[in-house]
């Protein structure tokens, strides 16, 4: 399954790209803000709502970065006390689980985002679609579904780099 594993660093690469870029404009959102606030004294009313914006997207991007990197954190007391047999089949086993949870999520914002109201609302200060904001929800999902299966099918094969120990 080596192209689940190249689809999986692909989109790695997507969410590091995505992560920069939104971290940037966070920064420069913010710095602007300030700088026109308190030196110029004519505030930006949209660069607050660019930035909350900005760290809603990093943070599902963030959430499915996390899972390809198998960083997340977790208690791991009950798979340690096991041989490493059974730590591959109880990795496996969380790793379904974590599939069937990020799944039904993404499941559940597709219905929502596909509602008609959905695509009427407005931001406040931007005045920009919400649709585009919204959207972060299904596709850092979908990301992590394409993570969480790469790292089943890596566990399954004695492939985890390491995630067993």
């Amino acid at each position: 399954m080596k192209v689940i594993n190249k689809i999986s660093d692909v989109v790695y690469f997507i969410e590091k790209v995505l992560a920069f870029t939104l971290a940037m404009t966070l920064l420069i959102s913010m710095v602007g803000g300030f700088f026109f606030r308190y030196v110029l004294k004519s505030p930006l009313l949209w660069s607050d709502e660019l930035a909350i914006f900005c760290l809603i997207w990093i943070t599902f991007i963030g959430g499915s970065m996390v899972l390809k990197e198998k960083s997340s954190p977790s208690i791991t007391l009950f798979i340690d006390a096991v041989s490493k047999t059974y730590k591959k089949y109880l990795t496996i086993i969380s790793n379904l689980i974590l599939l069937i949870f990020v799944a039904y999520v993404l499941y559940l914002a597709m219905d929502w985002i596909m509602k008609p109201n959905i695509f009427i609302q407005k931001s406040t200060a931007l005045n920009w679609p919400k649709i585009y904001f919204y959207l972060s929800i299904p596709i850092s999902f979908a990301f992590s579904t394409i993570h969480v299966i790469n790292n089943t099918v890596q566990t399954f094969k004695g492939e985890d780099g390491g995630a067993l120990h």
